[in-house]
């Protein structure tokens, strides 16, 4: 039996769910989801920091004296902040409003992913993959601050569920090609994506979308005199630094975008490598081809990984986990809701989802409190030795908050963070947990409990 139809399920007299009321799960899950939605902005710090202030000032000279600077960041992604310029600049300065953008624009992308899927995927599966993204995941630090992967993830995701949803393809692409301009390297996974649709379809045109994608970068640069060129970092004990652009070894960055400690995206995006074969499965027909949304979204990050393993700054700079990868969250957060609600694994697959589980609620807490916490072996000082926060797992932005033991400094907002974090993991975590313990229960009771008795041992 196919696991996609082209169509949702007929409702049956017993359960019509096109109509049937809520019920108090449901409605339990989206205020929870809206709690979420409300800690990221006003459980972190929101500004524009670091290159969202070379963004604003692009934006602001652009409509302040309609022209164009030479910035070496696209204009695409603050062409659509310009509302919330004028709004800010009308009620107080022009960095008031901006400093929200990507959390509007999360918000926004969040809600078209769950109106696109309604009606053709269980619901209780979009509350769960909505609560993940927003209180168990990396977000926290690239909504609150003004950067580009916020936009890019948005309109490059989304724009994909559009194309695989079959209605108005041209709008999904359309979407995708502009979240790939304002971070032009993305390119690169856009291009696989259309390369495998391609290969799907049989049909050239679909190539066109990432040839209007790179013909605009190329517009960009020509227009601005942007780009990286001459960009590298500075020279340390590590035998590839000072190297410019695209001169860093692409095994090693291969093996560092995925395992380092302090960046690996297996530590930071850990339901992005959990399989969802069986889970799509048993969940049966739906209204649109979750596996290849799935894969779809997985090829895009891969892309990603391509290309940026031999950009000699790979690891993103002065940032909390690998945001270069902030795509990955949407994938990692679906296969973790699939995981979640697939009643037929083995013990041995749910006891890896409840560690991906507490993981991913962990990422999401201390991306929230700590992702401007730098310990000064890696910066401050002339002795600091920054690869010491990209590979060692002591200094990880992951796990340097136990080792200089920050809960004491935690404010009472904070500990509302941690006891929400806490009410997260118990609602997603639960019903697991008890399947785990009626399958250990069922372990001991047909298998130890028998090897155990007096009878089954001799001398």
């Amino acid at each position: 039996m196919s696991l996609t139809t082209m169509e949702p399920a007929a409702p049956t007299a017993a359960e019509p769910p096109a109509r049937r009321r809520p019920g108090w799960t449901a409605v339990a899950e989206t205020l929870l989801i809206l709690a979420g939605l409300a800690r990221l902005v006003w459980g972190q710090q929101v500004a524009v920091v670091a290159d969202g202030v070379d963004r604003l000032n692009s934006l602001s000279l652009l409509l302040g004296e309609g022209r164009l600077n030479n910035s070496e960041y696209s204009i695409m992604g603050p062409l659509f902040s310009a509302p919330l310029w004028l709004l800010g600049r009308a009620v107080a300065t022009p960095e008031a409003g901006i400093e929200y953008f990507n959390l509007v624009v999360f918000a926004a992308g969040l809600a078209a992913l769950g109106l696109l899927l309604r009606g053709l995927v269980p619901g209780a599966l979009i509350r769960r993959f909505m609560l993940i993204t927003v209180a168990a995941s990396m977000l926290a630090p690239d909504v609150g601050h003004y950067g580009s992967e916020t936009f890019t993830m948005m309109g490059v995701m989304v724009g994909i569920v559009v194309v695989v949803r079959g209605r108005r393809r041209g709008w999904g692409w359309a979407a995708a090609v502009v979240g790939v301009v304002n971070t032009p390297a993305t390119v690169v996974g856009l291009g696989l994506v259309s390369l495998v649709e391609t290969w799907r379809h049989r049909r050239l045109r679909l190539l066109v979308p990432v040839a209007v994608a790179a013909a605009l970068v190329l517009l960009e640069i020509l227009l601005r005199k942007g780009g990286y060129v001459g960009d590298r970092g500075a020279k340390d004990v590590m035998p590839f630094s000072g190297r410019p652009g695209f001169s860093y070894p692409f095994f090693f960055g291969v093996l560092a975008i995925l395992f380092a400690f302090g960046r690996g995206i297996v530590w930071y995006l850990p339901g992005m490598f959990l399989p969802t074969r069986r889970a799509l499965a048993d969940l049966g027909p739906t209204g649109i081809d979750l596996a290849r949304i799935q894969r779809l979204w997985l090829i895009f990050v891969g892309g990603l990984v391509l290309v940026y393993a031999p950009w000699w700054a790979w690891y993103a700079g002065m940032s909390w986990g690998p945001r270069f990868f902030l795509a990955g969250i949407l994938p990692a957060a679906l296969a973790l809701a699939l995981r979640l609600g697939h009643r037929q694994a083995g013990l041995g697959a749910n006891l890896i989802t409840l560690a991906v589980l507490v993981l991913s609620v962990w990422i999401g807490l201390n991306s929230l409190f700590w992702h401007e916490l730098w310990p000064t072996a890696c910066f401050n000082t002339p002795q600091s030795v920054e690869a010491l926060c990209w590979y060692s797992p002591e200094y990880s932005s992951l796990w340097y908050p136990l080792v200089s033991w920050q809960f004491d400094h935690l404010t009472g907002g904070q500990w509302i963070s941690v006891a929400y974090s806490a009410v997260v993991l118990g609602w997603l975590g639960t019903p697991l947990v008890r399947r785990i313990a009626g399958q250990v229960r069922d372990a001991w009771r047909d298998h130890l409990a028998p090897r155990l008795t007096r009878t089954a041992w001799h001398w």
